[in-house]
């Protein structure tokens, strides 16, 4: 019966579920780590503490603590005069996954992990673009999302901070915690009806950058067996370079409290007082400390990591946990193999553009105004900068940087030790003016299709773009493309006979092959 069903003895103690929506049983907030706070700041993440008797896990737990944005749709009164400069929000006390699942099926089930995105500094896992339920039913597979560490909480690297543990030290915090979760996931899903020896990870942006980490470091080795890239390209820094981030961090935080009048003298104030001082006073931080220090407008370009050495996307080559960058692991061989699948949008820096131009406030106010069966909306001056040459030359941008580097290089490169590497290209922009022209295929759109969901809420990202009038068209894309994801999750191979045939990635000299998907058209296209 289902309400025994929903009770699931996991390695930390008994959990009950809920039934959840259109036919599926979910548990929700889920913790796979204690919470990292006090002296387990910048630790690596330690196994929960257990529990007796039965915990009710009906509610999402708070995402990590962060800069309030419209991405994450933190709220308006969360929100900066620019994107990137909001008031903390969230806590620290974050690390928590959810599970979804079909209800009543007695079968073993596949396991999709998916990763969210947002530089590696915003996002949350409770968003009702990631709820799995439409997913895991249309898939029939068993859905997980995770929160994990972000920002200086999730990579942070100081000598001071180092006592010997190759873990601890590596700074890697974000990545651990995404390991732990998965080990979590291998140790655990079999109670829930999923299969720990079919299992695939998923992430979109930095989510994508997370999954190339876990197909770098040899400590996710075995944890899964199939990866999907979505919109995303390899990153990672050199710990000179992050420890440079990290110190800068410090002297900022020095000044601002008045320990330090500038950072030269933050700088000589560290050297005097030595290690112990350093820790214990980045210890005694709040962790929203760190977010309310001065922030600089954001612009789409560095916001978003494209510009990587200069902006905050953790993933450092510690030497251990991340021996060396994914595109020297992808060169090499030297990394987890596994059948992959990786793709972009068309026009991803088009949702940047709209981000820097317009206050996040105007944005979601014109969101939430705008309704996409009776279109009447004018950008005004939005509309003549976005079109023309500077329209041309942000899709030429888009291409460069997620097609180009993205996706072609790393699947250039994994093509040479693997066959069973397959590429697609999201081109789907039939949005009601003007947002046809001015998103399109914007960076992460596709995720409402990957996940079945089209929701107008108030955390809805892209609501704005589903219409009555383009539901026939994203409805059947939506379900051609679970269904490819579910054929890869289940044998490593996204095909089907009822569905047009996805060639694995062949490249000969100025030839790529990738599978084209829009509302009219599903089918390998050569570019």
């Amino acid at each position: 019966p289902e309400g025994n069903a929903l009770v699931v003895k996991t390695s930390s103690g008994i959990i009950r579920g809920i039934s959840y929506r259109e036919n599926t049983m979910a548990w929700l907030g889920i913790p796979y780590a204690k919470p990292p706070v006090g002296e387990l700041r910048w630790k690596a993440p330690q196994d929960p503490e257990p529990w007796e008797g039965i915990r009710d896990v009906s509610k999402f737990c708070s995402f990590c603590i962060q800069r309030g944005n419209l991405f994450s749709a933190t709220g308006e009164d969360t929100y900066g005069k620019w994107e990137g400069m909001g008031k903390p929000v969230g806590t620290e006390d974050c690390l928590y996954l959810n599970v979804f699942k079909p209800s009543g099926n007695g079968v073993t089930l596949p396991v999709y992990v998916f990763i969210h995105g947002g530089a590696n500094i915003l996002g949350r896992s409770d968003m009702s673009l990631y709820d799995g339920t439409r997913l895991a039913l249309q898939a029939n597979m068993i859905v997980v999302t995770l929160n994990y560490r972000l920002g200086y909480l999730g990579w942070f690297t100081l000598p001071a901070l180092r006592d010997g543990d190759k873990l601890d030290d590596s700074g890697n915090y974000g990545t651990l915690d995404i390991i732990k979760a998965l080990g979590w996931v291998r140790k655990n899903i079999s109670g829930f009806g999923g299969n720990p020896e079919n299992v695939t990870i998923a992430g979109q942006s930095a989510g994508g950058m997370n999954v190339y980490s876990m197909l770098t470091s040899p400590l996710a080795a075995g944890l899964f067996h199939k990866a999907i890239i979505m919109s995303s390209f390899s990153q990672s820094c050199k710990m000179e370079s992050a420890e440079k981030k990290s110190a800068d961090l410090l002297y900022k935080l020095m000044v601002a409290d008045k320990t330090a009048k500038n950072a030269a003298e933050a700088k000589m104030i560290v050297l005097q007082k030595g290690d112990v001082w350093v820790r214990q006073y980045l210890i005694s931080k709040k962790a929203s400390d760190f977010y309310a220090l001065p922030s600089k407008r954001a612009s789409a370009v560095s916001y978003h990591g494209v510009l990587t050495d200069r902006t905050f996307m953790g993933i450092y080559e510690d030497g251990y946990v991340i021996p060396q960058s994914p595109l020297e692991a992808f060169r090499s061989g030297d990394y987890n193999r596994v059948p992959i699948m990786m793709g972009c949008t068309t026009q991803e820096f088009r949702l940047f553009i709209s981000m820097v131009l317009y206050p996040p406030k105007v944005l979601s106010r014109k969101s939430a105004e705008f309704d996409p069966d009776n279109p009447n909306l004018s950008m005004g001056w939005f509309n003549r900068i976005i079109s023309g040459p500077f329209e041309c030359y942000m899709d030429r941008l888009s291409r460069r940087i997620f097609k180009k580097e993205g996706v072609d290089t790393m699947a250039g490169l994994a093509s040479a030790h693997q066959e069973d590497v397959y590429v697609y290209l999201f081109d789907w922009n039939d949005e009601p003016e003007p947002f046809n022209h001015l998103i399109g295929a914007a960076h992460a759109l596709d995720l409402a299709f990957w996940f079945g969901n089209f929701d107008s809420g108030k955390d809805s990202l892209f609501g704005l773009a589903w219409s009555k009038a383009n539901e026939p068209d994203r409805m059947r894309l939506t379900e051609t493309m679970i269904a490819y994801l579910s054929n890869f999750v289940r044998t490593g191979n996204p095909n089907s006979e009822r569905l047009p045939v996805w060639d694995p990635w062949l490249s000969a000299p100025d030839r790529y092959n990738r599978l084209f998907l829009s509302g009219t058209k599903v089918g390998m296209i050569w570019d």
